[in-house]
């Protein structure tokens, strides 16, 4: 059975395994993932907030504490979104249980939107892009972090048994369905080329602020082989994006 991105999480199993995963001590996910999104997302102080595909919430708690106004999570997976109601009880926030690439998030509702390692899931990005920007304020901003391309090209490095020596990068320019069996499961990614993710960005109306690429920063490890390890190859590549300006036409003639 092949699952797609969240139904994966309400499998028992697969959710305890992702739990224990994320839990260790030297996640990249906290190591190098969350800390790049806290800098590209900036200031934050009374700023309306979208996550797509928030998960167990944990992260709207922190943007909570660093001041927005209000979060709303959208989570596909039922037992990832009951933990978020429990996380974030007590909080301004809205946690909704649904399909991103499904779900209309409304008009010019938030300052911000961001997604973790989610939007790899998704096959029509483009349709996806073009929502979020609808969703956004004039000049909001649109952050988010995505397998990079090099780990998603080819998934064969990634099933070796032992610490990967060597990274194999193939089949970069085909772009489409990429299964990758993580945690027992075969769960259905998306390749894009880097190429690809700025043709649908420029097509969706936004301009990018900034691009990272997910180099380590050598005082968040403890354990130095692993920071050696972690500078070899990029696992993520971030994006900060800005809803372009629409300019009445008419305001410009009279």
């Amino acid at each position: 059975m092949k699952y797609k991105s969240y139904s994966a999480y309400d499998d028992e199993d697969f959710f305890e395994q992702y739990r224990q995963k994320r839990s260790r001590e030297h996640s990249p996910n906290e190591l190098i993932e969350q800390p790049i999104m806290d800098e590209l997302l900036g200031e934050l102080e009374g700023q309306k907030v979208l996550d797509l595909g928030c998960g167990d919430g944990k992260y709207g708690i922190a943007l909570l504490k660093r001041g927005i106004e209000s979060y709303h999570g959208i989570e596909g997976s039922k037992r990832m979104a009951d933990l978020a109601v429990e996380n974030l009880a007590h909080t301004n926030s809205t946690i909704e249980i649904g399909d991103i690439e499904e779900l209309q998030f409304g008009a010019t509702k938030y300052d911000i939107v961001v997604s973790r390692l989610v939007l790899h899931y998704v096959e029509d990005l483009a349709t996806l892009m073009k929502k979020v920007n609808v969703c956004l304020k004039e000049q909001g901003v649109f952050v988010f972090s995505v397998e990079h391309p090099v780990i998603t090209s080819s998934y064969e490095a990634y099933h070796q048994k032992a610490k990967r020596g060597n990274w194999i990068v193939d089949d970069y320019f085909n772009s489409g369905e990429r299964v990758n069996v993580w945690l027992g499961k075969e769960v259905i990614k998306f390749h894009r080329t880097l190429e690809e993710y700025w043709r649908i960005i420029r097509d969706s109306n936004f301009e990018v602020i900034e691009i990272r690429e997910s180099k380590p920063e050598k005082s968040k490890f403890t354990n130095i082989e692993e920071y050696e390890r972690r500078n070899r190859i990029p696992l993520f590549l971030f994006f900060k994006l800005r809803k372009k300006q629409v300019h009445n036409k008419l305001a410009l003639k009279s």
